[in-house]
């Protein structure tokens, strides 16, 4: 379950930025803010938003984490989604009510459709097991494509929700794209660095203890990557810029302390054992909101805004260095089966920090102050976001948990001396062997159902059947044998 969310950033970053560079092409006169409720968007643009949020937000990210633990709902839940996708892809493209100009997120969507359908057609591939009838050499490699892409769909999916709420509120038009990027892309960088130290407190301690490596060393050099592009993005690159403002400066010097303090951890941690750590990209993060927290703004609104980020940062960077020292003096056990719940607050302040951030673009704060929202308000709106995006998050690696716990529990029969029995389809994809092949073996004792009815809830020892039946012939149900051999499910 794990991925390394420095590489999926940049893809994202990339994404945000041609999408960007996509609306920027066409000719726009000042913002428009589709704030109006008298222009009605119409059903069909309504079943667009309904679909793709079910299919996109919902069934996907679910039938992924079913797919990692090879759950037989898995098909059924992808297959859903796929429907549902082409359907309100088709209502987007065909919808009347409001009048949206040309945007990323139209031009995106093409995108989106040839990666579903690549994803789909892999799995559908996958499925149809074709290693059984011949030897199908391509099947290792479409295997490998269909988990990256897999990754890959979760950050286009995520890229293209930011770029239907851009379409749908008309920001980032004309002289706003630069700063409206900005806020986007460098939110969504600490929303993603939030979500990977859950991960890496729910779920990758044994990842960690595999590789022996400090969980630090991955915050460092991501951080030292980041800070690195940053350096180089921040003036000029994404409009022609005349001279140096104080918030170009500022922006610019925070890319730079994160290069070199990410430099100096990851240095430092380059040898670190997993038991190792440094508090090193926790200070960073507390300078970084020490700098955001005194950012002065246009409007005293905006500057609240900014303050209210960099006080999640400095929360976020002090609850972290709190933690480690927990860990460090031993009052918090780092491999425990369950995190302690002062670990998660380090992951919440993260996340929230990138949706204060997203929120605080030039355009949606002078949205806010035209329809007289307060701070108060606008912070708790924001908050709520935050913590509905944590709960998906968490849920999500929760039922991988839970998925795996039962896969305990439904494991195959198990001799006397430890040795699990096998389907030949597995020993098959193990060994390299066809599956006649490895159905000739000596050591195949019994017949079963398809091997993905292991995964099921239904799946019991009344399942399995003995080779020779009573009536000495073999069982009706030889679609696929189990091996006694000495390979272990785990």
């Amino acid at each position: 379950m794990t991925v390394h969310i420095g590489g999926l950033l940049s893809l994202g970053a990339a994404a945000l930025l041609s999408g960007a560079r996509l609306a920027s092409a066409h000719d726009h006169h000042g913002a428009n803010l589709n704030l109006d409720p008298g222009e009605p968007i119409g059903g069909a643009m309504k079943m667009h938003i309904i679909l793709m949020t079910v299919s996109f937000g919902i069934l996907f990210p679910i039938g992924l984490v079913l797919g990692l633990k090879k759950h037989r709902w898995h098909v059924p839940v992808q297959a859903t989604g796929g429907v549902l996708a082409i359907i309100g892809f088709v209502l987007g493209h065909a919808h009347g009510g409001r009048s949206f100009p040309e945007n990323a997120h139209s031009k995106f969507s093409w995108f989106m459709l040839w990666l579903l359908a690549a994803q789909l057609g892999a799995g559908i591939y996958l499925k149809l097991h074709t290693e059984r009838r011949f030897n199908d050499r391509a099947r290792p490699f479409v295997k490998i494509a269909h988990k990256y892409l897999a990754a890959l769909m979760v950050v286009a999916t995520y890229t293209q929700v930011l770029l239907g709420v851009v379409a749908w509120l008309g920001f980032c038009y004309d002289g706003y794209m630069g700063q409206c990027l900005a806020h986007l892309i460098m939110g969504s960088s600490f929303l993603a660095y939030g979500i990977w130290l859950l991960l890496l407190v729910r779920l990758a301690t044994p990842w960690l203890a595999r590789f022996g490596r400090s969980p630090e060393l991955y915050d460092s050099a991501m951080i030292m990557v980041w800070g690195l592009f940053n350096t180089f993005t921040e003036h000029g690159f994404i409009e022609e810029a005349h001279g140096w403002s104080h918030k170009d400066l500022q922006h610019t010097s925070l890319g730079v302390i994160w290069f070199c303090g990410g430099l100096l951890s990851t240095y430092m941690l380059r040898k670190a054992g997993p038991s190792d750590r440094s508090m090193f990209p926790a200070i960073i993060l507390i300078f970084t909101g020490c700098a955001m927290a005194s950012h002065e703004q246009d409007t005293e609104f905006s500057t609240k805004v900014h303050f209210v980020f960099g006080l999640s940062l400095v929360l976020a960077g002090f609850t972290r260095c709190v933690e480690i020292l927990l860990i460090t003096t031993g009052l918090i056990k780092s491999n425990s089966k369950e995190p302690n719940p002062f670990q998660y607050i380090s992951v919440f302040f993260l996340c929230h920090s990138g949706m204060a951030f997203m929120s605080a673009n030039h355009e949606s704060v002078a949205a806010m102050e035209n329809i007289g929202i307060d701070i108060g308000t606008f912070s708790l709106g924001y908050l709520s976001i935050s913590f509905l995006l944590f709960f998906y998050a968490y849920f999500l690696m929760q039922l991988y948990t839970d998925l795996g716990s039962k896969e305990k529990d439904m494991m195959l029969p198990t001799a006397d001396d430890g040795t699990v029995y096998q389907t030949v389809a597995q020993v098959s994809e193990i060994r390299g062997h066809s599956s006649d092949e490895t159905a000739r073996n000596p050591h195949v004792l019994f017949d079963a159902a398809d091997d993905d009815d292991y995964d099921s809830p239904e799946m019991g020892s009344a399942t399995f059947h003995n080779r020779n039946t009573p009536g000495g012939g073999i069982s009706p149900r030889s679609s696929d044998e189990i091996e006694l051999g000495p390979m272990r499910r785990d």
